[in-house]
Protein backbone atom coordinates (compact mmCIF):
# COMPACT_ATOMS: atom_id res chain seq x y z
CA UNK A 1 0.00 0.00 0.00
CA UNK A 2 1.39 3.42 -0.96
CA UNK A 3 1.69 6.27 1.50
CA UNK A 4 -1.31 8.27 0.44
CA UNK A 5 -3.81 5.39 0.52
CA UNK A 6 -2.47 4.38 3.94
CA UNK A 7 -2.94 7.85 5.35
CA UNK A 8 -6.37 8.14 3.80
CA UNK A 9 -7.35 4.95 5.57
CA UNK A 10 -5.98 6.22 8.89
CA UNK A 11 -8.06 9.37 8.57
CA UNK A 12 -11.23 7.56 7.56
CA UNK A 13 -11.28 4.84 10.19
CA UNK A 14 -11.83 5.34 13.91
CA UNK A 15 -8.56 3.67 14.91
CA UNK A 16 -7.31 3.63 18.51
CA UNK A 17 -4.74 6.22 19.53
CA UNK A 18 -1.93 3.67 19.70
CA UNK A 19 -1.05 1.92 16.46
CA UNK A 20 1.51 -0.65 15.42
CA UNK A 21 3.57 0.37 12.41
CA UNK A 22 4.63 -2.47 10.15
CA UNK A 23 8.29 -2.45 9.29
CA UNK A 24 10.11 -3.80 6.32
CA UNK A 25 12.37 -2.94 3.41
CA UNK A 26 9.80 -0.64 1.82
CA UNK A 27 9.67 1.56 4.96
CA UNK A 28 5.97 2.05 4.22
CA UNK A 29 5.33 3.46 7.65
CA UNK A 30 8.24 5.87 7.84
CA UNK A 31 10.37 3.69 10.11
CA UNK A 32 8.10 4.09 13.14
CA UNK A 33 7.93 0.75 14.92
CA UNK A 34 5.17 1.89 17.24
CA UNK A 35 3.67 5.10 18.43
CA UNK A 36 0.67 7.23 19.11
CA UNK A 37 -0.86 9.70 16.68
CA UNK A 38 -3.47 12.26 17.55
CA UNK A 39 -4.84 15.22 15.64
CA UNK A 40 -7.63 17.75 15.46
CA UNK A 41 -8.45 19.59 12.22
CA UNK A 42 -10.91 22.43 12.71
CA UNK A 43 -12.40 25.68 11.52
CA UNK A 44 -10.37 28.35 13.33
CA UNK A 45 -13.27 30.79 13.61
CA UNK A 46 -15.99 28.49 14.92
CA UNK A 47 -13.86 25.71 16.39
CA UNK A 48 -15.95 23.10 14.54
CA UNK A 49 -14.10 19.81 14.06
CA UNK A 50 -13.54 18.65 10.48
CA UNK A 51 -11.45 15.61 11.29
CA UNK A 52 -10.06 14.16 14.48
CA UNK A 53 -8.19 11.18 15.82
CA UNK A 54 -7.32 10.52 19.47
CA UNK A 55 -8.29 14.14 20.00
CA UNK A 56 -8.80 13.62 23.74
CA UNK A 57 -5.61 11.69 24.36
CA UNK A 58 -2.96 13.58 26.34
CA UNK A 59 0.41 14.13 24.64
CA UNK A 60 3.64 15.83 25.65
CA UNK A 61 3.36 19.09 23.66
CA UNK A 62 7.07 20.03 23.73
CA UNK A 63 7.53 23.49 22.20
CA UNK A 64 3.97 23.60 20.91
CA UNK A 65 3.33 24.75 24.50
CA UNK A 66 4.83 28.11 23.52
CA UNK A 67 1.53 28.88 21.74
CA UNK A 68 -0.55 29.34 24.92
CA UNK A 69 2.31 31.30 26.47
CA UNK A 70 2.28 33.79 23.60
CA UNK A 71 -1.52 33.89 23.49
CA UNK A 72 -1.75 34.80 27.17
CA UNK A 73 1.13 37.30 27.04
CA UNK A 74 -0.32 39.19 24.08
CA UNK A 75 -3.66 39.49 25.88
CA UNK A 76 -2.33 40.36 29.34
CA UNK A 77 0.59 42.62 28.38
CA UNK A 78 -0.51 43.86 24.97
CA UNK A 79 1.31 43.49 21.64
CA UNK A 80 3.01 46.88 22.07
CA UNK A 81 4.45 46.12 25.51
CA UNK A 82 8.17 46.78 25.85
CA UNK A 83 10.62 45.53 28.47
CA UNK A 84 12.92 48.25 29.82
CA UNK A 85 16.46 47.74 31.11
CA UNK A 86 17.54 50.71 33.22
CA UNK A 87 20.62 52.27 34.79
CA UNK A 88 19.63 54.07 37.95
CA UNK A 89 21.62 56.27 40.33
CA UNK A 90 20.87 56.66 44.03
CA UNK A 91 22.60 59.99 44.39
CA UNK A 92 23.37 63.19 42.53
CA UNK A 93 25.72 63.29 39.54
CA UNK A 94 28.28 66.02 40.28
CA UNK A 95 31.28 66.76 38.10
CA UNK A 96 31.03 63.40 36.40
CA UNK A 97 30.92 61.52 39.72
CA UNK A 98 27.80 59.64 40.83
CA UNK A 99 27.55 60.28 44.59
CA UNK A 100 25.75 57.03 45.28
CA UNK A 101 25.17 53.57 43.84
CA UNK A 102 24.80 52.66 40.19
CA UNK A 103 22.09 50.04 39.61
CA UNK A 104 21.72 47.88 36.50
CA UNK A 105 18.03 47.02 36.71
CA UNK A 106 16.64 44.14 34.67
CA UNK A 107 13.25 44.61 33.09
CA UNK A 108 12.75 41.14 31.65
CA UNK A 109 13.95 41.88 28.10
CA UNK A 110 14.38 38.39 26.58
CA UNK A 111 16.48 39.68 23.69
CA UNK A 112 18.96 41.87 25.59
CA UNK A 113 22.40 41.44 24.02
CA UNK A 114 25.91 42.83 24.41
CA UNK A 115 24.97 45.58 21.95
CA UNK A 116 22.23 46.67 24.31
CA UNK A 117 24.69 47.04 27.17
CA UNK A 118 26.82 49.21 24.91
CA UNK A 119 23.81 51.42 24.24
CA UNK A 120 23.19 51.78 27.96
CA UNK A 121 26.84 52.63 28.46
CA UNK A 122 26.57 55.30 25.77
CA UNK A 123 23.67 56.74 27.74
CA UNK A 124 25.92 57.02 30.80
CA UNK A 125 28.48 58.83 28.72
CA UNK A 126 25.85 61.22 27.41
CA UNK A 127 24.80 61.92 31.00
CA UNK A 128 28.41 62.80 31.79
CA UNK A 129 29.13 59.97 34.25
CA UNK A 130 32.81 59.13 34.62
CA UNK A 131 33.05 57.66 38.10
CA UNK A 132 30.86 55.92 40.69
CA UNK A 133 31.51 56.71 44.34
CA UNK A 134 29.21 53.99 45.67
CA UNK A 135 28.47 50.41 44.77
CA UNK A 136 27.61 48.75 41.48
CA UNK A 137 24.41 46.75 42.02
CA UNK A 138 22.47 44.54 39.67
CA UNK A 139 18.75 44.28 40.34
CA UNK A 140 16.89 41.16 39.19
CA UNK A 141 13.94 41.53 41.57
CA UNK A 142 11.31 42.02 38.86
CA UNK A 143 11.25 38.28 38.10
CA UNK A 144 12.45 35.21 39.98
CA UNK A 145 15.97 34.16 38.99
CA UNK A 146 16.22 30.43 38.35
CA UNK A 147 19.31 28.37 37.55
CA UNK A 148 17.65 26.27 34.83
CA UNK A 149 14.33 25.69 33.11
CA UNK A 150 13.95 21.94 33.55
CA UNK A 151 15.90 19.63 35.86
CA UNK A 152 15.31 16.68 33.53
CA UNK A 153 17.70 18.01 30.87
CA UNK A 154 21.46 17.49 30.42
CA UNK A 155 23.62 19.85 32.46
CA UNK A 156 25.39 21.27 29.43
CA UNK A 157 22.32 21.65 27.20
CA UNK A 158 22.47 25.22 25.86
CA UNK A 159 18.67 25.33 25.58
CA UNK A 160 18.22 24.74 29.34
CA UNK A 161 19.55 28.04 30.63
CA UNK A 162 19.05 30.14 33.72
CA UNK A 163 16.09 32.52 33.71
CA UNK A 164 15.76 36.00 35.17
CA UNK A 165 14.82 39.63 34.74
CA UNK A 166 18.36 40.49 33.68
CA UNK A 167 19.11 37.99 30.91
CA UNK A 168 21.81 38.53 28.31
CA UNK A 169 22.59 36.88 24.97
CA UNK A 170 19.86 34.31 25.66
CA UNK A 171 21.84 33.24 28.74
CA UNK A 172 24.41 31.27 26.81
CA UNK A 173 28.19 31.52 26.77
CA UNK A 174 30.57 30.35 24.06
CA UNK A 175 33.22 27.96 25.34
CA UNK A 176 36.22 27.60 23.01
CA UNK A 177 39.26 25.35 23.19
CA UNK A 178 42.52 25.26 21.30
CA UNK A 179 43.89 22.54 19.07
CA UNK A 180 45.52 19.78 21.06
CA UNK A 181 42.88 19.37 23.72
CA UNK A 182 43.35 21.13 27.04
CA UNK A 183 47.00 22.12 27.49
CA UNK A 184 47.98 23.82 30.72
CA UNK A 185 48.27 27.29 29.21
CA UNK A 186 45.93 29.91 30.73
CA UNK A 187 44.30 30.67 27.39
CA UNK A 188 43.66 27.06 26.36
CA UNK A 189 39.99 27.37 27.38
CA UNK A 190 38.05 30.60 27.00
CA UNK A 191 34.46 31.63 27.68
CA UNK A 192 32.96 34.61 25.92
CA UNK A 193 29.60 36.32 25.43
CA UNK A 194 29.46 35.30 21.77
CA UNK A 195 33.07 34.80 20.88
CA UNK A 196 33.81 38.48 21.37
CA UNK A 197 34.35 39.47 25.00
CA UNK A 198 35.44 37.32 27.94
CA UNK A 199 32.60 36.45 30.29
CA UNK A 200 34.18 36.67 33.72
CA UNK A 201 31.31 35.08 35.65
CA UNK A 202 31.63 31.75 33.80
CA UNK A 203 34.78 29.66 34.19
CA UNK A 204 36.05 26.34 32.87
CA UNK A 205 39.11 24.32 33.83
CA UNK A 206 40.79 21.25 32.32
CA UNK A 207 39.76 17.82 33.48
CA UNK A 208 42.11 14.87 33.52
CA UNK A 209 42.15 12.73 30.40
CA UNK A 210 39.78 9.78 30.61
CA UNK A 211 37.16 11.76 32.47
CA UNK A 212 34.56 10.11 30.30
CA UNK A 213 32.49 13.18 29.44
CA UNK A 214 33.61 16.39 27.75
CA UNK A 215 31.74 18.84 29.99
CA UNK A 216 30.62 18.50 33.60
CA UNK A 217 29.42 21.07 36.14
CA UNK A 218 31.82 22.05 38.90
CA UNK A 219 29.60 24.51 40.74
CA UNK A 220 27.33 27.26 39.46
CA UNK A 221 28.58 28.49 36.09
CA UNK A 222 31.81 26.56 36.60
CA UNK A 223 32.68 23.72 34.22
CA UNK A 224 35.15 20.87 33.97
CA UNK A 225 36.21 19.91 30.46
CA UNK A 226 37.90 16.70 29.36
CA UNK A 227 40.26 16.83 26.36
CA UNK A 228 38.35 16.41 23.07
CA UNK A 229 38.97 12.97 21.60
CA UNK A 230 39.95 14.43 18.24
CA UNK A 231 42.47 16.85 19.68
CA UNK A 232 41.09 19.53 17.39
CA UNK A 233 40.10 23.07 18.28
CA UNK A 234 36.41 23.68 18.76
CA UNK A 235 33.64 25.53 20.50
CA UNK A 236 30.34 24.79 22.20
CA UNK A 237 27.56 26.81 23.75
CA UNK A 238 27.00 26.30 27.46
CA UNK A 239 24.07 27.52 29.59
CA UNK A 240 24.46 30.37 32.06
CA UNK A 241 22.84 29.68 35.43
CA UNK A 242 23.37 33.12 37.01
CA UNK A 243 22.21 35.47 34.26
CA UNK A 244 22.11 38.63 36.37
CA UNK A 245 25.72 38.25 37.46
CA UNK A 246 26.81 37.45 33.91
CA UNK A 247 25.18 40.61 32.57
CA UNK A 248 26.63 42.77 35.34
CA UNK A 249 30.18 41.44 34.99
CA UNK A 250 30.11 41.97 31.24
CA UNK A 251 28.75 45.50 31.72
CA UNK A 252 31.60 46.20 34.14
CA UNK A 253 34.13 45.05 31.53
CA UNK A 254 32.54 47.24 28.87
CA UNK A 255 32.53 50.20 31.26
CA UNK A 256 36.24 49.70 31.95
CA UNK A 257 36.94 49.73 28.22
CA UNK A 258 35.07 53.06 28.09
CA UNK A 259 37.17 54.51 30.91
CA UNK A 260 34.60 54.05 33.70
CA UNK A 261 35.91 51.96 36.59
CA UNK A 262 33.15 50.16 38.46
CA UNK A 263 33.47 48.06 41.60
CA UNK A 264 32.67 44.36 41.43
CA UNK A 265 28.94 43.88 40.95
CA UNK A 266 26.76 42.91 43.90
CA UNK A 267 23.24 41.55 43.71
CA UNK A 268 20.64 43.71 45.37
CA UNK A 269 18.69 46.92 45.37
CA UNK A 270 19.57 50.18 47.01
CA UNK A 271 17.89 50.75 50.36
CA UNK A 272 14.56 52.37 49.54
CA UNK A 273 15.32 52.13 45.83
CA UNK A 274 16.32 55.06 43.66
CA UNK A 275 15.27 58.50 44.89
CA UNK A 276 11.60 59.19 44.26
CA UNK A 277 11.13 60.89 40.94
CA UNK A 278 14.79 60.62 39.98
CA UNK A 279 15.18 59.99 36.25
CA UNK A 280 17.07 56.97 35.06
CA UNK A 281 20.56 57.66 33.82
CA UNK A 282 19.92 55.46 30.79
CA UNK A 283 17.04 53.31 29.53
CA UNK A 284 16.95 50.64 26.83
CA UNK A 285 13.52 49.52 25.62
CA UNK A 286 13.04 46.17 23.95
CA UNK A 287 11.24 45.59 20.69
CA UNK A 288 7.43 45.44 21.02
CA UNK A 289 6.15 42.18 22.48
CA UNK A 290 4.57 41.17 19.16
CA UNK A 291 7.97 41.29 17.45
CA UNK A 292 9.65 39.44 20.30
CA UNK A 293 6.91 36.80 20.11
CA UNK A 294 7.37 36.46 16.35
CA UNK A 295 11.05 35.68 16.90
CA UNK A 296 10.23 33.36 19.79
CA UNK A 297 7.89 31.28 17.63
CA UNK A 298 10.27 31.23 14.68
CA UNK A 299 13.39 30.24 16.62
CA UNK A 300 11.63 28.42 19.50
CA UNK A 301 13.84 30.07 22.09
CA UNK A 302 13.10 28.65 25.52
CA UNK A 303 14.53 31.55 27.52
CA UNK A 304 12.31 34.04 25.66
CA UNK A 305 9.21 31.97 26.35
CA UNK A 306 9.97 31.64 30.06
CA UNK A 307 10.74 35.32 30.61
CA UNK A 308 7.72 36.51 28.63
CA UNK A 309 5.50 34.00 30.42
CA UNK A 310 6.77 35.11 33.84
CA UNK A 311 6.14 38.75 32.96
CA UNK A 312 2.59 37.93 31.86
CA UNK A 313 1.77 35.89 34.97
CA UNK A 314 2.86 38.80 37.18
CA UNK A 315 -0.23 40.62 35.96
CA UNK A 316 -2.22 37.87 37.67
CA UNK A 317 -0.09 37.21 40.76
CA UNK A 318 3.27 38.96 41.34
CA UNK A 319 4.19 36.45 44.05
CA UNK A 320 4.76 33.47 41.72
CA UNK A 321 8.34 32.27 42.18
CA UNK A 322 8.47 29.07 40.10
CA UNK A 323 7.89 28.33 36.44
CA UNK A 324 5.28 25.72 37.31
CA UNK A 325 3.27 28.19 39.40
CA UNK A 326 3.63 30.88 36.75
CA UNK A 327 2.56 28.53 33.94
CA UNK A 328 -0.36 27.37 36.06
CA UNK A 329 -1.55 30.95 36.43
CA UNK A 330 -1.59 31.46 32.66
CA UNK A 331 -3.24 28.08 32.13
CA UNK A 332 -5.99 28.97 34.58
CA UNK A 333 -6.54 32.36 32.97
CA UNK A 334 -6.68 30.92 29.45
CA UNK A 335 -9.10 28.15 30.33
CA UNK A 336 -11.49 30.67 31.84
CA UNK A 337 -11.75 32.53 28.54
CA UNK A 338 -14.80 31.98 26.27
CA UNK A 339 -12.98 29.81 23.73
CA UNK A 340 -15.27 26.84 23.28
CA UNK A 341 -16.36 23.82 25.22
CA UNK A 342 -13.04 22.04 25.56
CA UNK A 343 -12.70 19.61 28.45
CA UNK A 344 -9.67 20.83 30.35
CA UNK A 345 -9.19 17.67 32.44
CA UNK A 346 -5.56 16.57 32.34
CA UNK A 347 -4.20 19.79 30.84
CA UNK A 348 -0.88 20.57 32.48
CA UNK A 349 1.53 23.34 31.48
CA UNK A 350 4.64 22.78 33.59
CA UNK A 351 6.50 25.83 32.27
CA UNK A 352 6.20 28.42 29.53
CA UNK A 353 8.50 26.88 26.89
CA UNK A 354 7.41 23.24 26.82
CA UNK A 355 10.94 22.07 27.61
CA UNK A 356 10.79 18.72 29.36
CA UNK A 357 8.15 16.06 29.75
CA UNK A 358 6.06 17.55 32.55
CA UNK A 359 3.44 19.20 30.32
CA UNK A 360 0.40 17.44 28.86
CA UNK A 361 -2.29 18.56 26.41
CA UNK A 362 -4.77 16.83 24.13
CA UNK A 363 -5.10 17.86 20.48
CA UNK A 364 -8.56 19.26 21.25
CA UNK A 365 -7.25 21.30 24.20
CA UNK A 366 -4.34 22.71 22.21
CA UNK A 367 -6.73 23.64 19.40
CA UNK A 368 -8.83 25.62 21.87
CA UNK A 369 -5.70 27.35 23.19
CA UNK A 370 -4.65 28.17 19.63
CA UNK A 371 -8.08 29.69 19.03
CA UNK A 372 -7.70 31.70 22.26
CA UNK A 373 -4.77 33.54 20.69
CA UNK A 374 -6.87 34.60 17.71
CA UNK A 375 -5.43 36.57 14.80
CA UNK A 376 -2.95 38.34 17.12
CA UNK A 377 -1.24 34.98 17.57
CA UNK A 378 -2.02 33.42 14.19
CA UNK A 379 -0.36 36.26 12.28
CA UNK A 380 2.93 35.58 14.10
CA UNK A 381 3.16 31.88 13.19
CA UNK A 382 6.21 31.08 11.02
CA UNK A 383 6.09 29.40 7.61
CA UNK A 384 8.46 28.35 4.86
CA UNK A 385 9.16 32.00 4.05
CA UNK A 386 10.71 32.23 7.52
CA UNK A 387 13.07 29.35 6.82
CA UNK A 388 10.89 26.68 8.41
CA UNK A 389 10.68 23.19 6.90
CA UNK A 390 6.94 23.41 6.32
CA UNK A 391 4.80 22.86 3.22
CA UNK A 392 3.56 25.97 1.36
CA UNK A 393 0.54 27.50 3.05
CA UNK A 394 1.35 26.07 6.49
CA UNK A 395 2.14 28.43 9.35
CA UNK A 396 2.68 26.63 12.61
CA UNK A 397 4.70 26.07 15.76
CA UNK A 398 6.60 22.81 16.01
CA UNK A 399 7.63 20.89 19.08
CA UNK A 400 10.34 18.25 19.22
CA UNK A 401 11.81 16.07 21.92
CA UNK A 402 13.18 12.55 21.63
CA UNK A 403 10.17 10.36 20.70
CA UNK A 404 7.90 13.42 20.71
CA UNK A 405 6.79 15.37 17.64
CA UNK A 406 4.13 18.07 17.50
CA UNK A 407 2.89 20.77 15.16
CA UNK A 408 0.01 23.22 15.57
CA UNK A 409 -1.12 26.17 13.52
CA UNK A 410 -2.99 27.06 10.34
CA UNK A 411 -2.88 25.71 6.80
CA UNK A 412 -4.38 26.99 3.59
CA UNK A 413 -5.96 24.07 1.72
CA UNK A 414 -6.67 23.52 -1.98
CA UNK A 415 -10.08 25.18 -1.78
CA UNK A 416 -8.50 28.35 -0.41
CA UNK A 417 -9.91 27.83 3.08
CA UNK A 418 -7.70 28.42 6.09
CA UNK A 419 -8.00 25.61 8.63
CA UNK A 420 -6.56 25.15 12.08
CA UNK A 421 -4.83 21.93 13.11
CA UNK A 422 -3.01 20.24 15.95
CA UNK A 423 -0.97 17.11 15.23
CA UNK A 424 0.94 15.06 17.80
CA UNK A 425 3.09 11.96 17.15
CA UNK A 426 4.80 10.20 20.03
CA UNK A 427 6.15 6.97 21.41
CA UNK A 428 5.28 7.25 25.12
CA UNK A 429 6.92 3.96 26.13
CA UNK A 430 10.28 4.83 24.59
CA UNK A 431 10.13 8.34 25.98
CA UNK A 432 9.38 7.06 29.47
CA UNK A 433 12.24 4.56 29.27
CA UNK A 434 14.59 7.33 28.19
CA UNK A 435 13.52 9.53 31.12
CA UNK A 436 13.95 6.63 33.55
CA UNK A 437 17.55 6.18 32.37
CA UNK A 438 18.38 9.91 32.43
CA UNK A 439 22.09 10.71 32.66
CA UNK A 440 22.52 14.47 32.88
CA UNK A 441 26.09 14.18 31.63
CA UNK A 442 24.92 13.07 28.18
CA UNK A 443 23.77 15.74 25.73
CA UNK A 444 23.56 13.68 22.53
CA UNK A 445 20.20 12.39 21.30
CA UNK A 446 20.22 8.59 20.86
CA UNK A 447 20.58 7.40 17.26
CA UNK A 448 17.34 5.43 17.57
CA UNK A 449 15.48 8.60 18.56
CA UNK A 450 16.88 10.45 15.53
CA UNK A 451 15.67 7.66 13.25
CA UNK A 452 12.25 7.79 14.89
CA UNK A 453 12.13 11.57 14.45
CA UNK A 454 12.85 11.28 10.73
CA UNK A 455 9.91 8.90 10.34
CA UNK A 456 7.68 11.17 12.39
CA UNK A 457 8.57 14.13 10.18
CA UNK A 458 7.65 12.18 7.06
CA UNK A 459 4.37 11.05 8.54
CA UNK A 460 3.60 14.59 9.65
CA UNK A 461 4.24 15.88 6.13
CA UNK A 462 2.03 13.26 4.57
CA UNK A 463 -0.87 14.03 6.88
CA UNK A 464 -0.55 17.74 6.11
CA UNK A 465 -0.40 16.98 2.39
CA UNK A 466 -3.55 14.87 2.60
CA UNK A 467 -5.44 17.59 4.48
CA UNK A 468 -4.32 20.25 1.99
CA UNK A 469 -5.46 18.22 -1.02
CA UNK A 470 -8.68 16.86 0.53
CA UNK A 471 -10.22 20.07 1.80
Amino acid sequence: MGRRPLLGLLGALALPARVAWATGPQNATNGLESGSVGYFLFDPDSGRALEERAADTAFIPASVAKLPTVAAALALLGPDHRFATRLLGTGPLEGGVLRGDLILQGGGDPALATEGLLQLLAGLGAAGLRQVAGRFLYDTALLPELAEIDSGQPWAAPYNTGVGALSLNYNRALLSWRRGGTPAGPDALTVADAGRLPLDSVAVRPMAAGGGFPLLPDGVDRWLMAPPASGEAGAAWVPVARPGLAAATLFRRLAADAGIALPAPVAGRAAGGAPSGAPALAVLDSLPLAELARGLLRHSNNLSAEVIGLAASRRLDPSATTLQRSAGLLQGWLTRQPIGAANWNGLQLANHSGLGTGSRATPRQMAALLRAGGPALWDLLPGEEDGKALPPGVHAKSGTLAYVKGLAGLLTVASGRRLGFVLFIADPARRAAMDAALDRRVTATPAEARTWAAGARRLQGEILERWASTY
